[in-house]
């Protein structure tokens, strides 16, 4: 079995403006927060958005304060009017663009005495608002060809469509019409996503066997690409979510098609197309899920703290650090655990599969997150005192970050996740001071020194950029995959185009910075080899970006799978050398 994305899937830029103007209107905080009528026609963003405090309501002419949000399908001329007098909320106007020309169009050419004809599904929000821009009952809906015939006399006839149309049917209509009225004029105003994406479709229906469309039930476009597939006499299954997704069914076709519809967010495709991957075979299935849950319950970080911790006492001649770089680790794996717990409360959307299954098994999580930090400080007592007070200040700092998720919080809203990027820097200063300036504070107070403090100094500004590339890329990917990332990223805090710019910034520093220590003679050579964690950084981001809808599991092999070569390529070097 193989499985084909369409590149052409996923939100068109009119629903992902009116996410993004609507996330804009959350974060200045002057609610209540309300959309006239379904935002887009996807059950899962509609929660999403409404775990963040945005509702629906079907009549705001009365609305007091707050936000209103009118609905990307557009609004009747007698909605707007009613609300602009009735109501004292801010409107904000989230009607995509293209249906704005749409209905532009159906309002001059209403008013310079065309009989307006829409092809379109009478009872979309869409089609009831080209109507009211068209003159109302003076103006006609049809549904393809085969109504034309049914059509009045009309002495100057103009047609347009709904911008979720299918364009062949569009243009089969034009060819009826202008038949029956020579005088016909038109526009093709459907919009350019939903005829890519048609059309992409179309030109992979001839290596499919099926085609799976993710999307809302209720949702015009997403329906289209099913009944286009169906046309051409292959299966469609249309499913909202991957649970959706019957395996008896899908298991007997070996090739299939995977597209989505203009307001399915990135995130459920991926999962989507885990799960199809998922029924490919039995023989993968076991290996996959054990990586799944090893990687997703954060026991790879154990692994990943130690070899770092280890190759930081081999590059800088400090000797041995095994139980130190454990003790690390331990709380390192506690702290990744309990966070990952509260974060996945964040949305009670199953949007993604690791907060999903920490969801279902945030019990156990959390069982082994206290058991690895008891550990850890039961092994710290073996250490210099600096540990104990290092760990009881990490843990003092993590419970302020977290303290707006665990409610009662008296700090300002956000508390410290209100700080732009705050959660990308503190992630990496976490690890830099657990992992290198502890161990070198311990050493000091002891009366043991590194061989070269300036080398020191570059491995832990070397570690600090590779964590922040790590935290950076991911945060890349979560905006590409539409995920509805918090204030405390650094791409939401700089800009993406920033953020990409520093991500190369983090990438290559190292690489220079690295490079001339070894060459005055502050680090040993073998130090170079942990330049392979940033070339796993800039390889893996490469091939994600040119993937469609990575996986999650692939994104963070790709992230943490830097760090784990940053740690393990020094230690195998210098064991073989």
């Amino acid at each position: 079995m193989s499985v084909t994305v369409a590149r052409s899937s996923g939100f068109c830029w009119g629903v992902r403006r009116a996410v993004d103007l609507v996330l804009a209107e959350l974060k200045r905080g002057r609610g209540p927060f309300r959309v006239i009528g379904p935002l887009v026609h996807n059950p899962l963003v509609l929660e999403a958005l409404s775990e963040r405090g945005v509702g629906i309501c079907t009549d705001a002419s009365g609305a007091e304060g707050g936000v209103l949000f009118l609905r990307t399908h557009g609004t009747t001329l007698e909605e707007r009017r009613s609300l602009e007098a009735g109501s004292t909320a801010k409107l904000r106007d989230l009607t995509c663009p293209r249906v704005g020309r749409a209905l532009s169009a159906a309002r001059s050419r209403r008013a310079s005495g065309h009989d307006v004809l829409i092809l379109g599904d009478p009872g979309h929000q869409e089609v009831r608002a080209l109507r009211s821009y068209a003159g109302g009952e003076g103006s006609f809906v049809i549904q393809g060809p085969s109504d034309v015939p049914h059509l009045p006399f009309l002495p100057k006839p103009f047609l347009l469509s709904q911008t979720t149309q299918d364009s062949e049917i569009f243009d089969r209509t034009v060819e009826a019409l202008l038949e029956r009225f020579p005088n016909l004029q038109w526009e093709n105003t459907i919009c350019e996503s939903t005829a890519s994406r048609q059309s992409e479709l179309r030109s992979l229906l001839a290596r499919a066997d099926c085609v799976v469309v993710v999307g809302g039930r209720e949702s015009a476009n997403t329906g289209r690409l099913a009944a286009i597939a169906r046309e051409k006499g292959l299966p469609a299954f249309l499913v909202e979510t991957a649970e959706d997704i019957d395996a008896e069914s899908i298991a007997g076709y070996r090739r299939i098609v995977l597209t989505a519809g203009a307001s399915t967010p990135s995130w459920e495709i991926r999962r989507v197309l885990g799960r199809l991957q998922e029924i490919q075979g039995t023989r993968v299935r076991g290996a996959y899920t054990f990586l799944r849950g090893v990687v997703f319950q954060n026991w790879h970080i154990l692994p990943i703290a130690l070899l770092i911790g280890l190759a930081g006492g081999s590059i800088l001649g400090t000797g041995p650090r095994l139980l130190p770089s454990l003790v690390s680790a331990l709380v390192l794996f506690a702290l990744h655990s309990f966070n990952a717990i509260l974060e996945s409360g964040l949305s009670r959307v199953d949007s993604e599969e690791r907060q999903a299954l920490i969801r279902r098994h945030s019990t156990a999580i959390a069982v082994q997150g206290f058991a690895a930090l008891a550990a850890g400080i039961a092994l710290s007592l073996r250490l210099s005192p600096v540990y104990g007070i290092v760990h009881a200040a990490s843990l003092v700092l993590y419970a302020l970050y977290s303290s707006p998720l665990m409610g009662g919080s008296r700090l300002p809203p956000g508390g410290l996740r209100a700080l732009p990027g705050s959660r990308d820097i503190l992630f990496a200063m976490g690890w830099v001071v657990l992992l290198c300036l502890l161990p070198l504070a311990a050493d000091f107070a002891s009366g043991v020194s590194p061989a070269a403090p300036a080398g020191a100094l570059v491995w832990s500004v070397h570690l600090l950029l590779l964590f922040l590339g790590r935290s950076l890329m991911m945060d890349l990917v979560d905006i590409q995959g539409d995920a509805m990332v918090g204030r405390d990223t650094l791409p939401i805090a700089l800009g993406i185009r920033n953020g990409r710019r520093l991500l190369k910034l983090f990438m290559g520093a190292p690489v220079a910075m690295t490079s001339a220590a070894v060459l005055a003679g502050l680090l040993p050579p073998h130090a170079l080899w942990a330049l392979v964690g940033n070339a796993w950084l800039l390889w893996g981001y490469s091939r994600i970006m040119k993937t469609p809808f990575p996986g999650e599991l692939v994104t963070r092999i790709a992230g943490d799978g830097a760090l784990f070569a940053a740690g393990a390529a020094p230690l195998v070097y210098a064991l073989l050398a």
